[in-house]
């Protein structure tokens, strides 16, 4: 699963090496090792971040269905059922990194928040659709989330994220991609229960119990920097700010900054590449 997050960050797109009977040349599969390494927050509108770093290997797939290597937005894994110039429609992948809540002041003696997953389809509206130079899309996205340990497994709600995302390619004598991100969050009471939620037993002087409600999440605004050096290697910067001013459950005694900030770096290094080019 350290993949599908890897993946998941981590730009995939390979430089065009135009091929007979190939739309855009790239390589039907990549393999390879990644890494990444950022600070980010225990959970949305968390008062604390942690620094977060692994390495790990990873696999692009780039087949007519099946996508792997989270490409655009799309999520880590994504099996994609119609595509075409005006919107594309699948269903994706992605995780999240656990919490121990032992190393989080507003959560310490609570439960772990364990490694989270969501899965669920996803439509694309190609707003702009350039190939090699930009595009903007509208991405309609909803995803059923998972929490396990790896010894079991549990529904934790659902999550619906409309965003826009757009992506800017060749920038600057850099020859830099640009890509950024907005769109808001909205969950389900079983999700939010998941990050606000204190039961009773778990309530002290400075930590009320709190029943969490459904309705709006917060706002992420992601921005992206990358850079390929060769077919193989690319590095990536960026930031994403979580905006939680008026989200539903800003009174539980869990919400604590309305502002989260996370920055990371990461690059995919991918020595092993098909012959056989996607179409």
């Amino acid at each position: 699963m350290l993949l599908l997050l890897v993946s998941g960050i981590l730009p995939a797109h390979a430089k065009d090496q135009t091929t007979e009977g190939s739309a855009d040349g790239k390589p039907l599969w990549e393999a390879g090792i990644g890494a990444f390494a950022g600070t980010l927050p225990d959970y949305p509108a968390a008062g604390e971040n942690t620094f977060r770093a692994l390495a790990v290997p990873i696999l692009i797939y780039r087949g007519d269905i099946l996508r792997v290597g989270g490409e655009d937005n799309r999520g880590a894994i994504s099996g994609r059922f119609i595509d075409n110039e005006k919107f594309e429609f699948d269903v994706s992948l992605s995780g999240a990194f656990p919490v121990d809540s032992d190393n989080n002041d507003a959560r310490r003696d609570m439960p772990d928040l364990d490694f989270l997953f969501g899965i669920g389809p996803q439509l694309i509206f190609k707003l702009i659709n350039e190939p090699g130079q930009r595009k903007l899309n509208l991405n309609l996205q909803a995803r059923a989330v998972y929490s396990t340990d790896f010894s079991s497994l549990d529904h934790r709600g659902f999550v619906f994220n409309p965003k826009l995302n757009y992506a800017l390619e060749h920038v600057s004598a850099l020859d830099l991609r640009i890509s950024s991100s907005i769109g808001p969050l909205f969950g389900t009471e079983r999700l939010m229960d998941y990050f606000y939620e204190v039961k009773p037993r778990y309530a002290t002087s400075s930590r009320r119990a709190y029943d969490a409600d459904a309705g709006y999440l917060g706002t992420n605004i992601t921005l992206g920097v990358s850079k390929r050096f060769d077919k193989s290697l690319r590095l990536i910067v960026g930031t994403r700010l979580g905006v939680h001013s008026g989200a539903t459950n800003d009174d539980s005694p869990l919400f604590k900054d309305k502002l989260n900030v996370s920055v990371f770096t990461a690059f995919a290094w991918t020595f092993f590449q098909s012959e056989e080019r996607a179409r």
